[in-house]
């Protein structure tokens, strides 16, 4: 039925989600975009948004070139757009080393 399927394809996406975060919690001991060290306060942000990456498969969202570990403070800043994170190499996305640039409005 197609309430199963959903339930499967949930099921797949959160599975997804859980083996990246923990390679990336790995990778990422500190907020890439402060350096604070990441105790149990860590939150996975997607350099390219799920929005941007709409209906592609979970893999294509949730990876490690695609998602880096923030700080709670960072993660607002980025996501309120104060603060952008941009791979130096884009074909090593988060992976390599990021730049982080903040809006000119000061945010």
């Amino acid at each position: 039925s197609r309430k199963s399927e959903k339930r499967r394809e949930k099921a797949h996406r959160n599975a997804v989600i859980a083996a990246v975060r923990a390679d990336v919690v790995r990778r990422d001991p500190r907020c890439r975009c402060c350096g604070d060290v990441l105790l149990r306060t860590g939150e996975m942000h997607e350099i390219r948004s799920r929005a941007q990456l709409r209906g592609k498969a979970p893999e294509e969202i949730f990876n490690s070139r695609n998602c880096v570990m923030l700080c709670h403070r960072c993660h607002v800043a980025v996501t309120a757009h104060h603060v952008e994170l941009v791979p130096i190499h884009p074909d090593e996305g988060a992976n390599g080393k990021l730049d982080v640039r903040c809006s000119r409005d000061g945010g």
